[in-house]
């Protein structure tokens, strides 16, 4: 019997493993299992509209963030906080998008070693025609929900966030 990710388990299966490890809650692995199935998807579908622009996920948030604290460029340190990843990390992304000419290194007034990271014209005209499409793509899949629906599912995804009491 193969076990692979298009074959998931059903409720059967899952009482079947009852036997063997007592703690199994046949719903919530169900649940997990389908949450799962569903991100997977969702995520390849947004790779894909990422793709077409030459964005990753991080890529396109740091664009956000310099977009939001305009006309004020932000520091390595602010945006690998805004980012959660480590300085190492938020400097390499930084270092490709210098090099694609998405955001540029700009020296302080006060500090002339200290630099600062602000985004180029060509990273606000990718934003600008990358936004759309993004928006397009959003709505496009939670299409099947309505909005209360969308409201419901976003209360409860809350509730499986970390810091959720």
């Amino acid at each position: 019997m193969s076990f692979d990710f298009t074959d998931r388990p059903d409720a059967h299966r899952l009482e079947l493993m009852r036997k063997a490890y007592p703690d199994v809650d046949t719903q919530s692995v169900l649940t997990f299992l389908n949450f799962r199935a569903c991100f997977r998807a969702v995520a390849a579908d947004y790779q894909r509209v990422l793709d077409r622009f030459g964005l990753s996920e991080s890529r396109f948030l740091i664009l956000m963030f310099l977009y939001h604290n305009q006309p004020q460029a932000l520091g390595i340190t602010t945006l690998a906080t805004k980012l959660g990843a480590t300085k190492a990390t938020t400097s390499k992304l930084v270092g490709g998008m210098v090099k694609s000419g998405l955001v540029e290194k700009v020296s302080t007034a006060a500090d002339k070693r200290a630099t600062l990271i602000q985004m180029t014209y060509a990273g606000a005209e990718l934003l600008d025609r990358f936004l759309p499409v993004n928006y397009q793509a959003v709505n496009h899949l939670f299409r099947h929900l309505t909005h209360d629906e969308q409201v419901q599912l976003n209360h409860l995804l809350d509730k499986l966030l970390p810091d959720a009491q």
